[in-house]
């Protein structure tokens, strides 16, 4: 049975999330463990000079963080799951990241689904600062990202960027392929080049790339890197209405610049189309 690790923090944006993980995987036997982390804030240790009066505040958000987990269990239920979902509750004192990686090491997780919207609530803010910091810091689990005011459709088409500079262990490459098979799409890799032909490397690893491929519908697409990155990942999405994009986090890789500060701010990828970031094996 796969087991997916959903955090909320009770919000719109988070039970959207939920609903999304409910249908994607509708018909597939899942246990889904909802995760809320809780803490005081450092303004409420300052002003608290009491021990005891520490702990009662911990032991009111602790009340609060599992009261809203019951409370969300009820609603997933008035919702009508599928019928071969199982739903967990953990309630944990501390970061959300540290929380996070603590269950990765106990437990074999097969996805992390987690909603994002940016902290301001703009639209040009790809990822929110919480879901920055799990990307960044969250390394042994595919993280599939879910923007505010997205809602699950039939995915018939999956992106997949890559610049082929590297091998593609099978490990990287299965989640891809379970989507594809489960919801028979058609993976489209995009390669976006500054220069017209791959090198013999890059060759090579596309060559990988096919053979991995070859029981699902796949196409190759390459795109000139007219003005930046961004854009044209964004004028492919929009071009070929793309259900999902997805990368591999590597050392210099795209996502590994997206999840900097000063690149998120810049970002303008305003459709509401899910974002999966798959872990590099170390292995490789």
């Amino acid at each position: 049975m796969k087991q997916i690790l959903i955090p909320t923090d009770f919000s719109d944006n988070a039970w959207n999330t939920i609903l999304y993980a409910i249908e994607l995987y509708r018909n597939v036997p899942c246990e889904f463990y909802l995760l809320n982390t809780y803490d005081l804030e450092p303004i409420q240790l300052i002003s608290v000079v009491s021990s005891q009066r520490i702990g009662h505040l911990y032991e009111a958000i602790k009340m609060e963080s599992e009261q809203g987990l019951k409370m969300t269990l009820e609603d997933i239920h008035n919702s009508k799951p599928g019928l071969h979902h199982t739903f967990k509750t953990i309630s944990k004192k501390g970061s959300l990241v540290q929380n996070m990686n603590k269950l990765l090491e106990d437990s074999t997780f097969g996805m992390i689904i987690i909603g994002t919207k940016g902290t301001t609530g703009s639209k040009n803010l790809f990822l929110g600062s919480t879901t920055q910091k799990v990307v960044k810091n969250v390394s042994h689990c595919p993280i599939l990202i879910i923007p505010d005011d997205s809602y699950f459709k039939e995915i018939s088409a999956i992106a997949f960027a890559t610049d082929f500079e590297r091998m593609y262990h099978k490990a990287e490459i299965a989640p891809i392929l379970e989507f594809a098979k489960s919801q028979n799409a058609t993976v489209r890799m995009i390669h976006i080049y500054d220069k017209p032909e791959l090198d013999p490397s890059q060759h090579y690893n596309s060559s990988s790339l096919e053979h991995y491929f070859k029981r699902v519908k796949y196409d190759f697409h390459v795109m000139p890197d007219f003005s930046t990155v961004e854009h044209a990942i964004q004028e492919f999405i929009e071009e070929l209405e793309i259900d999902i994009l997805v990368m591999i986090n590597y050392e210099h890789s795209f996502v590994e610049r997206i999840i900097k500060e000063p690149i998120i701010k810049k970002m303008t990828f305003n459709t509401i189309i899910p974002f999966l970031v798959i872990p590099a094996d170390t292995a490789i």
